[in-house]
């Protein structure tokens, strides 16, 4: 078994390096396909095509995508989507038609493959919260992905709280995200407490057991022992003050900014964060820059109550490079 070992990355380098990426905001050919928010619906120009903060053309995921259980999608360039929602729409018609039912009509699936095909990352809905997500995975990943030989493909996972579901789903939920690493790389995402639940449902051990009572080596050896049995790709962990990802080529810390309740526990939380990971990959920036691009994108929209502009990122960016030479907030990063 590989020994694991967690290296402290320095956020500085990190920060100032993307604050000269995203000096200008460029517009470029890469797309970031997302389900519209609730923001979006209150102003309806919100989900026109737009550029966002990072550059990237936005347009609205096309909702026979969604059904699979698919919150966003970032591509290399453009494709047009309007096939793809008018055969969505007579598919949706058609009422006798279950979700499991979709990927039987062969023109859905050329269209899915030559979308896929184009793409960078495929981040899916919590599996907690999508009731059909042990029917459909699979079948989309062995009819639509499989065939489409896309090695540099990403797929996000969120499992949500493995306490709420029964071992065994979580099991079969853990085994067909692992099924994906055929198709691509496959990042399974987690906050502190899922993280957690999940090794005391994988190991069987009781509620008993809580979270405050850890230490933070013990943390540690349970995050390296998930990582051991889930058989994916990169597992990424964060707390209200860090973010950890393990994988087989690398393993590290990256301290974050402490954010308030609000923040944190924000509707778009996990939408927001995933943008800026997202955006950071296609880009093809590293793992640890991806990562913290993830966290300003998260932070900036949270501070700023809005979809942040490039001056707006480029703020919290500078606020977060602020923070960390100054010796009264170096707390904040520990």
């Amino acid at each position: 078994m590989k020994t694991f070992n967690l290296e402290i990355t320095n956020p500085s380098p990190i920060l100032r390096d993307l604050q000269l990426k995203f000096s200008s905001n460029e517009p470029t050919e890469k797309v970031y396909l997302k389900m519209p928010l609730q923001e979006d619906y209150a102003n309806p120009l919100n989900m026109g095509l737009k550029n966002n903060a990072l550059g990237m053309r936005e347009y609205i995921l096309p909702e026979i995508i969604h059904a699979f259980g698919i919150r966003s999608l970032t591509l290399f360039g453009g494709y047009d989507i309007t096939a793809l929602n008018q055969l969505g729409n007579e598919i949706f018609w058609n009422e006798d038609l279950r979700p499991e039912d979709y990927l039987h009509n062969v023109q859905l699936t050329a269209m899915l493959k030559e979308i896929f095909a184009k793409c960078r990352t495929v981040a899916f809905d919590d599996w907690t919260d999508f009731k059909d997500a042990a029917k459909l995975w699979p079948e989309l990943l062995s009819k639509v992905f499989l065939p489409t030989e896309n090695p540099g493909i990403e797929f996000i996972f969120y499992l949500g709280d493995a306490s709420k579901k029964d071992r065994f789903d979580v099991g079969q939920a853990l085994e067909v995200m692992a099924g994906f690493s055929g198709a691509g790389s496959v990042t399974l995402a987690l906050d502190e407490r899922e993280a957690f639940n999940l090794w005391k449902q994988l190991n069987g051990v009781g509620p008993e057991l809580n979270l405050s009572t850890q230490t933070v080596v013990e943390l540690k050896l349970k995050y390296f022992s998930i990582y051991n049995t889930i058989g994916v790709s990169r597992l990424l962990i964060y707390s209200t003050s860090s973010a950890i990802l393990i994988s087989h080529e690398e393993q590290f810390i990256l301290s974050r900014k402490v954010e308030n309740a609000e923040v944190e526990l924000g509707n778009n939380a996990r939408v927001n964060f995933i943008s800026g990971y997202s955006a950071g990959l296609l880009f093809g920036h590293s793992l640890p820059q991806s990562i913290a691009l993830g966290l300003i994108v998260f932070g900036a929209c949270g501070k700023y109550e809005n979809l942040p502009d490039l001056d707006a990122v480029q703020s919290y960016i500078s606020g977060w490079v602020s923070d960390l030479e100054r010796y009264d907030s170096i707390y904040l990063y520990q």
